[in-house]
């Protein structure tokens, strides 16, 4: 716009010395007058009437030049932008829309706790999948007696969960008439077991008034589970693939929160409803962890007292390419370090590759609220020795791995440095210097996180 503006003020200056001088060389030629001409006197003798038509033609042709490349950029710009797209096609989905319908969500939520995060979430779904019309109360509400023929406008009701969004008198009013007009229901949600506990007491206690089709009906219908599974067991309801989905922020782990929201609501559309099969291969959303694999051999350790960490150590190993899993040798923490500090040989399979020394090794330290509480005196005192004996071998790299979930020992991470050992978190071991990973049960996050691992631990895309 800035060299736009700048081109179009100089055709217009070079217009009026156009003007001045061929006004100038017509007075010269009908009158004898040789004094300095007009054009000379106030332009200077560089330009002539010539000079500045061509100087006019120039910068015309530059500017329709440089419009037409502006043109181009955008255009490219635009056909590489990262966008959604199916895997069984290779382009993005078909968002055609039911005949009644305007929108294809209806967005949701209680402002006092989740208007800003319902925001964030979909202008990130708006701007990696153009064309998806999400009806948003910033965007679309004008009257709030309205809100009724809003839901029924829109194709897929989607609930953003927050405290308190059971308690809200127009969130009620939103979700009984979206289950009354049996429209599909597509729960998102923060938190763990604790939050979606919260959300099942907090709909009994809030939706049995007046207008309200029951807490029991509501609760299957935004759960997505049977009747007699309703308040019995949260955690069927957290691994109910079909279920609330768990919303996470950070990078590769925001979009496969991002990729089970579409899917979920792409699998409601009519396009889809009449051709599933092209869902089945799924969706492809910018930000993804691919597939990673290893070029070299490496050693993982774990601690017997580390207890859970051996099991991820051989999840690891299966995430990776089935031709890539005999790179990946796991040991026992302590035998390991007995082995190597006697020069002996550890096995036949370290044997047959390489010697241990030369391979990168990497302890594997699982966090949970168990990890420095759940040993008696002599157990405690082997673990801290093992990991004192890493920390200190600069051939060996500490990768800390933090549990997410609840029920797995899942915790906030200030608990660590209240029950590690001081001397372990200060100078000169520094244990939790690096920042962990987080390890969730979720499936489709669980991948994420192993192949986070794997990149840490020497792993690259393919």
């Amino acid at each position: 716009a800035f060299l736009s503006n700048f081109l179009l003020i100089c055709c217009f200056s070079l217009g009026i010395i156009l003007k001045l001088c061929d006004e100038n060389d017509l007075y010269s030629r009908n009158s004898n007058d040789n004094n300095i001409s007009f054009c000379n006197r106030f332009i200077g003798d560089y330009f002539d009437s010539y000079k500045a038509s061509l100087m006019v033609v120039l910068l015309a042709f530059g500017t329709f030049i440089l419009t037409i490349a502006f043109m181009v950029i955008q255009a490219i710009r635009k056909v590489r932008e990262p966008i959604v797209y199916m895997v069984s096609t290779g382009y993005p989905p078909n968002l055609e829309l039911p005949e009644e319908c305007s929108f294809h969500i209806f967005m949701s939520h209680v402002w006092e706790t989740g208007q800003s995060q319902t925001h964030a979430i979909v202008r990130k779904m708006q701007l990696l999948m153009p064309g998806l019309k999400i009806w948003l109360d910033v965007d679309e509400l004008d009257r709030v007696d309205q809100l009724e023929e809003s839901v029924k406008s829109a194709a897929v009701f989607v609930i953003y969960y927050s405290r308190k969004y059971f308690w809200s008198r127009n969130c009620q009013r939103e979700l009984y008439t979206a289950i009354n007009l049996q429209k599909p229901i597509v729960v998102i949600y923060k938190g763990d077991k604790s939050d979606l506990e919260y959300m099942v007491q907090s709909c009994i206690a809030n939706c049995n008034g007046d207008g309200s089709p029951g807490s029991s009906i509501i609760l299957k219908r935004i759960l997505n589970i049977d009747d007699d599974e309703v308040g019995l067991d949260v955690s069927l309801i957290q691994n109910n693939t079909d279920g609330p989905i768990l919303w996470l922020n950070e990078g590769h782990f925001s979009a496969a929160s991002l990729n089970q929201i579409y899917r979920r609501v792409l699998s409601h559309l009519p396009y889809y409803t009449k051709h599933p099969r092209l869902l089945k291969d799924g969706i492809r959303v910018p930000g993804e962890v691919q597939s990673v694999s290893l070029h070299s051999p490496i050693n993982i350790l774990t601690c017997g007292g580390n207890y859970g960490a051996s099991d991820i150590a051989h999840q690891l190993k299966i995430a990776l390419p089935e031709a890539n899993q005999n790179l990946v040798f796991i040991h026992d923490a302590e035998i390991f370090l007995q082995r190597t500090n006697e020069e002996d040989v550890l096995d036949e399979d370290i044997l047959n590759h390489t010697s241990s020394l030369s391979i990168p090794t990497f302890l594997l330290l699982y966090l949970n609220k168990y990890t420095f509480s759940q040993h008696n005196e002599s157990e405690e005192e082997e673990f801290i020795a093992i990991l004192e004996s890493c920390l200190k071998d600069a051939g060996i790299k500490v990768v800390l791995v933090q549990e997410h979930d609840v029920l797995k020992g899942g915790c906030q991470f200030d608990l660590f440095f209240k029950e590690a050992p001081e001397h372990l978190i200060n100078e000169p071991y520094k244990l939790f210097q690096e920042i962990a990973t987080r390890l969730y049960s979720e499936p489709e996050y669980r991948t994420v996180s192993l192949k986070q691992i794997l990149t840490k631990m020497g792993a690259g895309g393919q």
